[in-house]
């Protein structure tokens, strides 16, 4: 078993790649993830870079990638933008590679990657979807079914975070909102509304943009306090794409955080963003060398 390892953050729209050594990464791509035939384009991708690189199989102790769905042990229960459902994809991988494959969620693999500097914490990415990872005592929480940490599916009002404080969902709550109510914004002047759209107009002064965001992540912070009262982590961390918005989210997460809190949790924005997934396959990979040797 060599030294060298893959990371692959495998999304629904783009996968990417890192082969690192120890805690140092030596090579970075990305690719378009196709419809169909998923395995190919990972075996394609991954021996083309063995190639490259002058390697061989046996110089790598494992592939660890991140999937955006539900895992369990390692199957893959359900993955909708990848159509996959009850697949042992470490397994069909490993056939064609001839490397050890581990497979997990691809939010749990970037809980894990944050928890470098943190014994328990909560992860929570908010982009296209919301996704969340708990890890207590430093051992990664799947639950029973791998759902441990969907809290985007939590009902609040009749509604789910994922319908409003996800990227969509807020576009969405802004679109409903310009048609229901005549209020000047804007907002009114874009074609195409998006996520960020909204948070730029917010941060310069537009009232209805503040406001969709403070109703919204002043709710979300209610609900981590629920959170960290049934859980107790040392630090939320927020990661995703929304997380940009930076203190103007943090902020209003906080303050609704701070109404319905029990006790005092520290909430932070990621700083290491994607790489996170890099930093989980990295530990993930030492732990493999540290029980080789024992």
């Amino acid at each position: 078993m060599g030294n060298y390892a893959f990371s692959v953050d495998l999304g629904g729209t783009t996968t990417n790649f890192s082969v690192f050594v120890s805690d140092e990464i030596i090579s970075e791509w990305t690719v378009p993830t196709p419809k169909d035939n998923l395995v190919d384009m990972l075996e394609d991708e991954i021996k083309r870079e063995i190639a490259r690189l002058g390697l061989k199989s046996t110089d790598f102790k494992a592939i660890v990638i991140g999937i955006a769905g539900i895992v369990k042990d390692g199957i893959v229960v359900k993955a909708v933008n990848l159509n996959l459902s009850e697949c042992d994809f470490a397994a069909i991988l490993q056939s064609r590679v001839n490397i050890n494959v581990i497979v997990l969620n691809d939010v749990n693999l970037q809980a894990i990657g944050e928890s470098k500097n943190y014994s328990s914490l909560f992860l929570v990415t908010l982009g296209t979807g919301i996704g969340a990872g708990l890890v207590i005592n430093g051992q990664l929480v799947e639950g029973h079914n791998g759902m441990a940490g969907e809290i985007g599916h939590i009902y609040l009002d009749s509604e789910t975070p994922e319908e409003n404080a996800s990227a969509g969902g807020l576009v969405k709550t802004a679109e409903n909102y310009l048609k229901s109510n005549d209020d000047s914004s804007s907002l009114r002047d874009f074609e195409k509304l998006t996520a960020e759209d909204i948070f730029n107009q917010a941060g310069i002064g537009d009232e209805v943009a503040l406001k969709i965001i403070r109703d919204i992540y002043f709710r979300f912070g209610k609900l981590l306090a629920v959170i960290c009262s049934a859980f107790d982590p040392e630090v939320i961390i927020i990661s995703g794409g929304i997380s940009n918005a930076g203190e103007l989210l943090l902020d209003i997460i906080k303050e609704g955080f701070s109404e319905a809190a029990f006790g005092n949790t520290e909430i932070l924005i990621s700083e290491m963003k994607e790489k996170a997934a890099v930093y989980g396959a990295m530990q993930i990979v030492g732990s493999i060398s540290d029980i080789d040797k024992s």
